[in-house]
């Protein structure tokens, strides 16, 4: 009779195969997934993630996420184990950008070989070959479409932000440590110091992250995360994510200031007091940049002062925050 592994061990191998602990910037769970976000996708190991024991498949998420599906009775206790090797809360982190996206191409692929896991088995050094049982591919798929439903919801539905099967993390006001801020970028902010310097400056997308820590310091706020995606979806699933965890939003959506009304109903579906920050000043610039969606979400725009704009920018917000 094989071995089998523990959980413990199972979320071990995850870990190494994705490249560590300081390669992953945050984990949260969905569903039959263990959603990670990376610093570095290179570094994952695809062909030695799909040997672990439970895991019955892969599925890139954005430019740089991955997510190792389980069946439905193994992924509570291998996220509990994951969480604890970690120590990253749920979409607690910073996002950095430039790096080599995970192929788009990466689906979900079920084998009827794939490993099953007992939670808990006392064995963490032998691998069980045991196929999955065809209840846990039924469940699975059942709950992979439920997962696809919930991901297409269209912006002005009616359901609430997407939730993990963990308990949702309380606000600040619940637990100690201060508020809490995240900043939002959008596409091509990455490209700062490149893209169109006599309209956007040479300072690059890293002395923003740089200025935003600061300000975040120096204003009270006890954490600062940031957040840059080229993708809408991207954008909204963070805006999403953070309801119930952050307490202000900072945000540039760059482009999709004046095309995205997904990216306005997920500020105003969180109601997270939320500042709107521009590096030029986009009122005086071409005329389909007159128009800001995500304005109506805003307390307040800060545009025109180059970088400096998202210090001004969190400042203001802690200050709406404190009040």
């Amino acid at each position: 009779m094989s071995a089998q592994v523990s959980t413990d061990r199972i979320a071990e191998l995850v870990l190494d195969n994705v490249g560590g602990r300081d390669n992953v910037l945050s984990n949260s769970l969905c569903m039959t997934r263990l959603r990670l976000r990376l610093a570095d996708p290179e570094a994952v190991d695809t062909a030695s993630l799909e040997e672990i024991p439970g895991v019955l498949g892969l599925a890139a998420r954005g430019s740089n996420g991955i997510e190792v599906v389980f069946g439905p009775r193994l992924i509570n206790e291998v996220y509990n184990s994951f969480v604890s090797l970690t120590g990253r809360r749920p979409e607690d982190a910073d996002i950095v950008v430039g790096t080599t996206p995970l192929p788009s191409s990466l689906k979900v692929q079920i084998s009827s070989s794939r490993n099953t896991i007992v939670p808990d088995a006392t064995s963490a050094d032998a691998l069980s070959n045991q196929p999955a049982s065809d209840d846990d591919l039924s469940d699975l798929a059942k709950l992979d479409d439920l997962d696809d439903q919930q991901e297409s919801v269209a912006p002005d539905s009616e359901v609430g932000p997407e939730r993990s099967n963990a308990a949702p993390s309380p606000s600040s006001d619940a637990r100690d440590g201060g508020l809490r801020l995240l900043v939002i970028n959008g596409p091509n902010i990455n490209m700062v110091g490149i893209r169109e310097p006599d309209i956007y400056g040479v300072e690059t997308y890293d002395d923003i992250l740089v200025t935003c820590k600061k300000a975040a310091a120096d204003a009270g706020f006890a954490e600062c995360s940031c957040f840059q995606s080229n993708h809408e979806g991207d954008i909204v699933d963070r805006i999403q994510d953070a309801y119930q965890v952050y307490d202000g939003i900072v945000i540039n959506p760059g482009a999709y200031t004046h095309t995205s009304v997904a990216i306005l109903d997920a500020l105003k579906a969180v109601s997270i007091p939320t500042v709107e920050v521009h590096i030029s000043e986009v009122d005086k610039r071409e005329k389909f940049r007159q128009v800001s969606y995500v304005r109506q979400a805003c307390f307040e725009t800060v545009m025109g002062m180059g970088i400096s704009g998202y210090r001004k920018a969190i400042l203001d917000l802690y200050a709406y925050l404190a009040e």
